[in-house]
């Protein structure tokens, strides 16, 4: 037996496919189809963009393992952060690096009272043509159509994190007053970008947290007059070097108390030995 079979025989099939190692569903595809929480859901990306090079990255372009997996869990009843009271419906909710998918925004629209997507400039047209295509739910009669039309569909916003002023971001959307929940998948995948991730999240969580501050008042708030719950962000991440995971830990910690979700308030494809993690962070007091 030559080595490449002692390989194959102890690993596996070997890698042919380097986009696909990296967790995305299928790089060649121009539509991909995924059912998350009893619907279906089509999805456009674009595989002509992967392969062009572009010096603003191209895994955007497509739709990744981690997005399906962390909507599953966020569409489902027994999701830890429904059942704690962290969302709900009055919650606004912006995810961060949503690429073209648009399929976490899609599913917590209904949940939630308002959801922002965002992403570089060069995947909003294709980001839009999904959250328009899969807002409405088809064949579920018109009680439940005209249910679903009364919330409003998942806004989109261009949003750069090294180069954008977040705070003026969120303002354009109506966001003057921070988010209750920031929702990343797979944004991590190099060590580059790790530090404007977690500045582009200190600067969301502090949107709040100077608002209230400085005594401006509305909202959600609790535990007296003056004090809001603060902005909680759920990162969801594919374990694929644990470098870069560990290097991201340690730089949040610096600015955030962070938690593990146990493998038991996940669902299958995020619980332990998914080659998945779900980590929630709150910005430190002072930070």
């Amino acid at each position: 037996m030559d080595l490449p079979d002692i390989l194959t025989n102890a690993f596996g099939t070997d890698v042919t496919d380097a986009y696909e190692d990296l967790g995305m569903l299928d790089p060649t595809a121009a539509c991909i189809e995924v059912t998350v929480g009893g619907r279906d859901y089509n999805l456009q990306q674009s595989p002509g963009a992967l392969q062009a090079g572009r010096k603003e990255g191209t895994t955007g372009a497509a739709v990744w393992q981690s997005s399906v997996r962390a909507a599953e869990w966020l569409a489902g009843a027994q999701n830890p952060l429904f059942s704690l009271g962290i969302l709900g419906e009055r919650s606004e909710v912006l995810e961060l690096g949503s690429g073209v998918a648009g399929l976490v925004p899609c599913v917590l629209a209904p949940r939630v009272k308002t959801v922002v997507a965002s992403d570089q400039t060069q995947n909003l047209k294709l980001l839009r043509q999904n959250i328009e295509g899969n807002h409405t739910e088809p064949g579920g009669g018109k009680k439940k159509a005209a249910k679903m039309m009364a919330k409003k569909p998942p806004a989109v916003m261009a949003l750069d994190w090294e180069l954008d002023d977040i705070p003026t971001q969120l303002a354009v959307q109506g966001l003057k007053g921070g988010v209750d929940v920031v929702v990343a998948c797979d944004t991590l995948y190099n060590y580059a970008l790790i530090e404007p991730f977690v500045q582009a999240c200190e600067d969301v969580c502090r949107v709040r947290e100077h608002r209230w501050s400085s005594g401006s008042g509305g909202g959600k708030s609790e535990g007296g007059e003056g004090s809001v719950t603060p902005t909680l962000c759920c990162v969801v991440q594919q374990l694929r070097q644990t470098e870069v995971v560990e290097q991201w830990l340690e730089r949040a910690l610096e600015s955030f108390r962070v938690w593990k979700i146990p493998s038991g308030m996940l669902t299958g494809g995020l619980a332990e030995g998914s080659g998945f993690a779900v980590h929630v962070c709150v910005l430190r007091d002072g930070k």
